[in-house]
């Protein structure tokens, strides 16, 4: 057992490990502990990492097999998606495709669009100048645990349907309830569970986000409208959250099952460079 050195968020979401490399070799032992702090806090912070393509690579698929997009169904990163490495950047000029820019992220999780969403992402900055945005997780377990006996009971046993933002033209969508009469969002879609079990934790976490185009499935339009109303505000308002303000050699891995995560826009002029690495996922149940 390596006698980790950690400083754990207050409210219980996010801890930082402190004096740890991860360009040396990780023991079993130590992958081990990462993961189990990770379902623990949901968010894991690493400071001061100085890291080529290939550790940040290594790092992260020992945690599971890298995420592969499928071609048929568009995700961030699609026109390099050989390339597990993702540019998340502003002003990043040197790379010939950089994502994102400096509008703002709403709260999401990755790829729930799709049959098999991704399970955890990281996130490296590279160069992060001064009064760039911050990025915010919300537990999502804790999203769950906070609902009232009646809400949970309603939602159990309803699917979502979010509809794939990359079938629109960048930067057009929010979030929506779809009125199928009216207008139904192109491409395949996947419903998965409102309320998914963890695999590992068997927790249950409120599977929502609050950035695309959705609605749930069987349920009728202004009932459905409602009851994404009254949980967007519920996520908004919830206090079980972790904001990480950037700085050079920071990498922030997260279980992207159990969180969703949110990023302000910033003035167009600041650079802004991260790198990221997504791992696979299961279908949720």
């Amino acid at each position: 057992m390596t006698n980790l050195n950690i400083s754990p968020n207050k409210n219980g979401v996010g801890v930082t490990i402190d004096k740890i490399n991860l360009a040396s070799d990780l023991s079993a032992t130590l992958i081990f502990q990462i993961q189990d702090l990770l379902s623990k806090y949901k968010v894991v912070v690493f400071k001061d990492q100085h890291l080529t393509d290939e550790q940040i690579s290594d790092f992260a698929f020992r945690f599971g097999p890298p995420f592969v997009p499928d071609n048929k169904f568009p995700v961030l990163g699609s026109k390099d998606s050989s390339n597990p490495i993702v540019i998340v950047g502003n002003q990043a000029h040197e790379y010939s495709n950089s994502y994102l820019g400096h509008q703002e992220v709403l709260p999401h999780s990755d790829h729930q669009w799709l049959k098999c969403p991704s399970s955890a992402s990281l996130l490296y900055a590279l160069d992060i100048h001064l009064n760039s945005a911050p990025t915010v997780w919300f537990d999502m377990v804790q999203a769950y645990n906070m609902l009232d006996s009646e809400t949970k009971s309603i939602i159990e046993e309803i699917n979502s349907i979010t509809y794939n933002p990359f079938y629109r033209p960048f930067g057009s969508v929010s979030a929506k309830y779809v009125d199928r009469n009216i207008d139904i969002p192109p491409g395949d879609t996947f419903p998965h569970p409102l309320v998914r079990t963890h695999p590992l934790t068997k927790e249950k976490i409120l599977y929502l986000n609050i950035a695309y185009e959705l609605d749930f499935v069987g349920v009728p339009y202004k009932v459905g409208n409602e009851l994404f109303s009254k949980l967007n505000d519920h996520i908004i308002n919830l206090s079980y959250k972790y904001e990480h303000h950037w700085h050079n050699g920071d990498l922030v891995f997260w279980d992207n099952r159990s969180t969703i995560h949110y990023r302000p826009s910033f003035d167009s002029s600041i650079r802004r460079v991260l790198k990221r690495v997504t791992i696979g996922g299961e279908m949720p149940y």
